[in-house]
């Protein structure tokens, strides 16, 4: 690993590689099911996925693990203090429910102190990374949308550009520099490799924002940061990071749809035919047609008189949603939940062209839930969940039970 990492060109190349074949894979959308096995019958629940963009910026402390340190698994308070702070800058592009592309920019500074050696060091540092975020939720549970807290792991590879600058503890004086134009980096900086891994969470506010923590370790090719090589063959340092995500997102497609009020109205003619008047008995033809022969004669006329009367409008009822009694169970299909707080029926109307006063809300252990339709049966709340998923697009509507109005945990 450390001949790899010694050639900076072998790390660009690896760069350009990895992004290249992670970029690959952006486009396109994918539908995941899973299976449940409920009694005799197997429940099939499906969930779309689209890739989506996310931007983050954080700040937080930087902390060095080396040569020059007082204390390895804390930072010393006093004398001179190895607290520093930087800010970072990202770029996410999620390519599956599990995993995510992530490109970061990192600017902070470095320090370590070494009493017994009277120095301590400060580092000015520019770091560009590439790694790859796992979404533990997605991997563990499945995927699913509205998840109020999500937690990921990262490994990635970098580059780091540094300068180093080595002081006399007490007076201050400069014993030694690394960077400052002698370097292959940015404006001269020492160019190293670097390795990193870490952890983090996201706790979103609502389908955009979320509240990001992460906390990755960063392992160099080198022991040359504090510019003093002794027990540590790679010097390490750790940036933990707080700050604010947005996630960009992709509305599903608009279809035009003719409300059931507006439905033509067909109107039905009758048409009717003219009686004919009974002649007198001296007014018969020589042959001695009756009654009955003119009625004959009547049917045998090539095109019947029409007579107009006025037209009879029939008008199509827009059907209301149908209700069943709250004593018993009842099927509906789930389109929609989220965790603490309410989401506009008239916005879930919109996205998936539903009408809105179809759309019912409830609660269910802290989450709102949308449901479509009230069905005494299983089998024709499947027909409405298979119409839901393949003319309104909703991939993951799910069938659900109620009883007495009370949302249950598993279907009966």
């Amino acid at each position: 690993m450390r001949a790899f990492l010694s050639d900076k060109r072998i790390v660009i190349s690896f760069l350009v590689m990895f992004f290249g074949v992670a970029t690959s894979s952006l486009s396109g959308q994918s539908t995941y099911t899973r299976s449940t096995k409920i009694g005799n019958q197997t429940v099939t629940e499906g969930s779309s996925f689209k890739g989506r963009w996310t931007l983050s910026v954080g700040g937080g402390p930087t902390l060095f693990f080396g040569d020059m340190k007082q204390y390895q698994y804390y930072p010393v308070t006093n004398y001179e203090s190895e607290w520093r702070f930087g800010g970072n800058l990202m770029l996410e592009r999620s390519i599956s429910p599990v995993f995510s592309i992530r490109g970061q920019g990192l600017y902070s500074e470095l320090a370590g102190t070494r009493r017994a050696w009277k120095k301590y060091f400060n580092s000015e540092l520019i770091e560009f990374n590439l790694s790859t975020a796992v979404n533990l939720n997605n991997l563990i549970g499945g995927f699913l949308r509205d998840k109020p807290i999500s937690f990921h792991v990262i490994f990635g590879i970098g580059l780091l550009n540094y300068n180093t600058t080595v002081y006399e503890l007490g007076s201050n004086k400069t014993v030694s520099t690394l960077g400052f134009g002698n370097g292959k980096g940015i404006g001269g900086r020492t160019l190293e490799g670097l390795l990193l891994g870490g952890f983090g969470v996201d706790i979103h506010l609502n389908d955009n924002w979320a509240i990001r923590l992460e906390s990755a370790n960063r392992g160099i090719n080198s022991d040359l940061l504090d510019n003093y090589v002794n027990m540590f063959k790679y010097d390490v340092y750790n940036h933990t990071s707080l700050g604010i995500a947005y996630t960009f997102n992709r509305r599903i497609g608009k279809v035009k749809l003719v409300p059931e009020d507006d439905q033509e109205i067909v109107p039905i003619t009758m048409p009717q035919y003219e009686e004919e008047p009974v002649q007198p008995e001296s007014n018969q033809n020589p042959q001695g047609t009756n009654a009955f022969n003119r009625v004959i004669d009547v049917l045998d006329v090539e095109a019947p008189i029409e007579v107009k009367e006025p037209e009879i409008e029939v008008v199509k009822e827009t059907p209301k949603p149908q209700y069943i009694k709250s004593d018993g169970i009842e099927y509906r299909v789930q389109i929609r939940a989220r965790y603490g707080h309410k989401i506009s029926t008239a916005e879930l109307a919109r996205s998936y062209n539903l009408p809105q006063d179809e759309i019912m809300e409830s609660t269910h252990k802290g989450y709102f839930i949308y449901t479509i339709g009230n069905f005494a049966s299983y089998d024709e709340a499947v027909v409405k969940r298979n119409s839901i998923r393949s003319q309104n697009k909703v991939y993951d509507a799910f069938i659900v039970a109620f009883k007495n109005g009370v949302r249950l945990d598993k279907l009966p």
